[in-house]
């Protein structure tokens, strides 16, 4: 399990949490969630850096600061530190100052690749402007998932078109013109995505990547990046050279030629086993956005549904929709009771709604700079700012009441 702490980072006092399959962090506008889901991204790409290419030295403020949009957010007191099995990552201070450190000796050849995507509330970028290409000026998270829509898209055409859950709506990309469009599966209408609703332009790129980054990604080849190949060889060449090379014993010294020969049949082993990912982190802000409640919880039904693949994809959400977390209620209150239900009362139930183990799922709300879980001893939802919000907003409602129809309101 992975734990991260974060201490005096922007709106954030003191969080600490173990992260889970599925994480969700719900709170008000500005309470902190995006800074954690940011860090947590920034970490996992550090972790994943770290472990494939042997060590890490990017420039911490061009790849947090700038592609996460958080200038301005640390001080001298600021620190936050990921720690999973393989590795402790921290950072200090104003400057950042960085440690990372190896918690063991890393077998590169037993390292699951993973796909890192960051999908932020500004998604629907990519549906309403038309002739993306010409943006390229900046590199950050927005940036990074118009790259990875571009990518995605192609793979559904007319002929392999994509249901936008059960809305009755298909994507496709018309690769003659790089046009996306929507067909109304009624009328067989199509329309371009750009004019469609603000749902739907808000729904259909997260959708597609989540189906590219849960299915089609991994039928793809994804062979060694010319960095990932020369930082291999230097952590073989360090360790021939130690071991062999210059042993004291002169017995156990072997040729170039038999470390050039190990070192391919190593290379081979290893990309047998690195060549395709295998399996996605998303981290998804506001999936609510721009949705009927309806549709919000059919979006959690597909998202959790995508969790049960065998590939242990992982989810992090950031949310300030109850609707969300009374979706997300169903699949735990599923998870406990499905196995105790008729076939009669299964039948009943959105035929979308699967049960979710609950220890798998963990829920945290975020206020006044601190963190705490909001699932009760059985795992399911608590109490939770979003019925102490609705209790104030029906308090005022019913104070008011007792003057409805009254006719003998003094004047």
């Amino acid at each position: 399990m992975t734990k991260v702490t974060i201490r005096n980072v922007g709106p954030i006092a003191n969080v600490e949490i173990n992260l889970n399959k599925i994480n969700i962090i719900a709170g008000p506008q500005s309470s902190g969630k995006s800074t954690v889901a940011k860090i947590i991204s920034y970490c996992q790409w550090v972790e994943k850096r770290s472990i494939l290419d042997g060590k890490y030295n990017e420039n911490v403020i061009k790849q947090l600061l700038g592609f996460h949009h958080l200038n301005n957010y640390f001080a001298e007191n600021s620190f936050f530190e990921y720690e999973s099995d393989f590795i402790i990552i921290n950072y200090r201070g104003s400057e950042l100052k960085e440690s990372i450190q190896f918690k063991n000796e890393i077998d590169v050849t037993h390292y699951e690749r993973s796909k890192n995507i960051y999908i932020p509330s500004e998604r629907n970028f990519v549906s309403s402007i038309s002739n993306l290409g010409k943006y390229n000026e900046t590199n950050d998270n927005i940036m990074s998932f118009l790259y990875d829509w571009y990518t995605a898209k192609k793979k559904f055409t007319k002929q392999n078109s994509l249901p936008i859950l059960n809305l009755g709506i298909q994507f496709y990309n018309n690769q003659a013109s790089d046009s996306d469009m929507l067909i109304l599966n009624d009328t067989q209408k199509e329309i371009f995505l750009r004019a469609s609703s603000s749902g739907m332009q808000s729904i259909t790129p997260l959708v597609l990547i989540v189906e590219y980054l849960t299915d089609k990604i991994f039928k793809e080849d994804h062979p060694f990046s010319m960095n990932e190949v020369e930082s291999i060889k230097d952590i073989l060449n360090d360790i021939f050279e130690s071991k062999y090379v210059n042993a004291r014993d002169k017995s156990q010294q072997i040729s170039k030629e038999t470390i050039e020969e190990e070192t391919k049949n190593f290379f081979s082993a290893l990309e047998k086993r690195r060549r395709q990912y295998h399996r996605t982190h998303f981290i998804i802000e506001e999936p609510e956005q721009n949705l009927f409640p309806e549709t919000q919880r059919d979006l959690i039904y597909y998202l959790f549904n995508k969790m049960t693949s065998e590939r242990q994809h992982s989810l992090l959400i950031t949310t300030h929709s109850p609707y969300i977390l009374y979706a997300i209620n169903n699949c735990l209150m599923a998870g406990v009771v499905y196995g105790k239900m008729s076939e009669t009362d299964k039948r009943r139930l959105d035929p979308n709604l699967i049960p979710f183990d609950p220890q798998e799922i963990s829920i945290y709300q975020l206020s006044e700079g601190k963190i705490h879980c909001i699932q009760q001893e059985d795992n399911l939802i608590g109490d939770n700012y979003f019925d102490s919000k609705m209790k104030d907003i029906m308090d005022d409602f019913y104070v008011m009441l007792n003057y409805y129809g009254n006719d003998n309101s003094e004047h």
